[in-house]
């Protein structure tokens, strides 16, 4: 875990007769840390994934002990953001847990709360290294954050399903698409350009930076994870329109991110569509905000439902007045879990 300060002085907090330490976590907690992890989210973090999520990407947390247990944790990655074309250091949220027997205490203002208040006062809003912070919260946690005033509502993330049986996905001669190997020496070329084009195009909202370094710590770096990037190519005006990401693991394959413009969404559907139909799945689902959701209209979403909810903390330094103008431009691939 990258070190936000000397050792940090724990604080103590009583919450409903229970005495607790709250502090920042140090390099010596990764054990505490990944432990924690898999208690509440199950299999999936290992000492590999905290190498890459803590230490290569930065990422940093507030946690509660009680008689010396980690049993409370809020962290985040930074995250260099795109405010309508205003360069922002942003930390998108993760990692917000409680274990189960802390999880119902009988009182608004428990270990979630003091957890993530701690976090945010520490390193969100003006005067701060990071100005905003987002996050995908599930309902109940929103709702709670709200409550709480812990968090701003920033509207819902959505899934959408298409059906591989039915689809009939075509790109018809002006696209090609092109699988993308993370190794090949075009690699790093084809992505900045596709960031560059999706860039100009989105100055008017709200997205997190898709540089070559970026891509590749989050998609090709991450350990336990196989994904396949295809570039879908402009036989019209030459070269790489943008990049798809894509996990074709599973009867259901993940969309997780697209790197170009808004309006050539419908053909990297296509292009989606055929390679999760060549790889045997039955099914392409994708997280998408509304903005992307719209962009995906012509494709004929079979399913669309509430994923998750984009949770923005009260301390980011963003008008409250503001919130409902905010466009943000959100996939799956802009959580670290999927």
């Amino acid at each position: 875990m990258t070190a936000r300060a000397e050792e940090p002085v724990p604080r103590r907090i009583d919450i409903a007769g229970h005495a607790f330490e709250l502090r920042d976590l140090v390099p010596d907690d990764a054990a505490a840390l990944v432990a924690l992890h898999r208690r509440v989210f199950g299999e999936g973090a290992s000492d590999a994934w905290y190498e890459w999520k803590y230490v290569r990407g930065g990422g940093f947390g507030t946690g509660m002990w009680h008689e010396g247990q980690l049993v409370a944790h809020c962290a985040g990655l930074p995250r260099a953001l795109r405010v309508r074309g205003e360069s922002r250091s942003g930390i998108q949220i993760g990692d917000v847990m409680v274990t189960p027997e802390w999880r119902g205490i009988l009182t608004r203002r428990g270990p979630f709360f003091h957890v993530s208040q701690a976090f945010y006062d520490a390193h969100v809003g003006a005067g701060r290294e990071h100005t905003i912070a987002f996050g995908f919260p599930s309902d109940r946690h929103l709702r709670l954050a709200v409550k709480s005033k812990l968090l701003h509502d920033g509207g819902p993330v959505h899934g959408l399903t298409w059906n591989l049986a039915t689809a009939r996905p075509q790109l018809g001669w002006r696209w090609a698409a092109v699988p993308l190997d993370e190794r090949d020496a075009r690699f790093d070329a084809t992505v900045e350009r596709a960031w560059r084009r999706m860039l100009a195009a989105c100055g008017g909202q709200v997205l997190g930076e898709r540089t070559t370094a970026y891509v590749r710590w989050r998609f090709f770096e991450r350990p336990g994870r196989t994904y396949r990037a295809i570039a879908l190519r402009d036989r019209w005006l030459g070269g790489a329109a943008g990049v798809a990401i894509l996990d074709l693991t599973g009867e259901a394959a993940q969309w997780l991110d697209w790197i170009g413009r808004p309006v050539d969404l419908p053909p990297a559907w296509a292009a989606c569509a055929q390679a999760a139909q060549r790889a045997g799945a039955k099914r392409l689902t994708m997280w998408a905000s509304p903005a992307v959701a719209q962009s995906l209209t012509p494709t004929r979403i079979e399913h669309t439902a509430v994923a998750a909810w984009i949770g923005i903390p009260c301390r980011s330094d963003i008008a409250e007045s503001d919130l409902a103008r905010l466009d943000w431009w959100l996939t799956g691939g802009d959580t670290d879990f999927l």
